[in-house]
């Protein structure tokens, strides 16, 4: 596996200026049963507006493709969406492909977007909490395999490719928490679009 990383926040948490930016890849050993590759790319923007209102944007993308004879990544690393990692009002795990009986079954291609608008704290409560209002897009897409699914009746196909009108949308409020126990997070999220069979 390997790996770059850049990093100029002003801090680790709760920062509000900066930027980040990593990319990784990963490729399975040769002589390997299963042969695969992995990609990830996320990008991280803060960007100041006024006194302590500020803006930040959170891109993402990953992908896996099988290799050689291999059909598909094995299931343990399909990227799932839905959820506050990714698109905050869908239920976690629930966007992109699912079997026949509605089970979430991984994709191989994620995209994710969080926007957010940074609200103001008092100054005792600004590098303990945080409140924020959000607009997220993703989903999650079958692209590069041999992979076929079904609806519910076992006979109507599904198409999972990427689809750009596949995307999903959601906006709410988001609440972080930084508690002596670590880090909490809250989000209330309202779907745009709604979580059809085509993910």
């Amino acid at each position: 596996m390997a790996g770059w990383d850049w990093d100029t926040r002003n801090r680790t948490l709760f920062a509000d200026r900066g930027m980040r930016q990593s990319v990784s890849f990963s490729v399975t050993a040769p002589g390997s049963d299963v042969k695969y590759w992995i990609g990830n790319y996320q990008f991280l923007k803060y960007v100041p507006l006024w006194r302590t209102w500020a803006l930040s944007f959170f891109d993402g993308v990953d992908y896996g493709a099988p290799l050689g004879n291999t059909t598909a990544i094995p299931p343990y690393r399909q990227f799932y969406g839905g959820g506050p990692d990714s698109v905050r009002g869908f239920r976690e795990s629930r966007l992109g492909p699912k079997d026949q009986f509605g089970n979430p079954y991984g994709g191989s291609l994620r995209i994710t977007s969080q926007n957010e608008l940074i609200f103001p704290m008092p100054a005792k409560w600004a590098q303990t909490a945080r409140v924020s209002a959000f607009f997220d897009i993703g989903n999650v897409f079958q692209n590069g395999s041999k992979l076929k699914f079904f609806g519910p009746d076992g006979v109507t196909p599904q198409d999972y490719r990427f689809n750009a009108h596949n995307l999903k949308r959601s906006f709410g409020v988001a609440v972080q928490w930084l508690a002596p126990l670590g880090l909490f997070r809250f989000s209330f999220g309202v779907p745009l679009m709604p979580s059809t069979a085509t993910g």
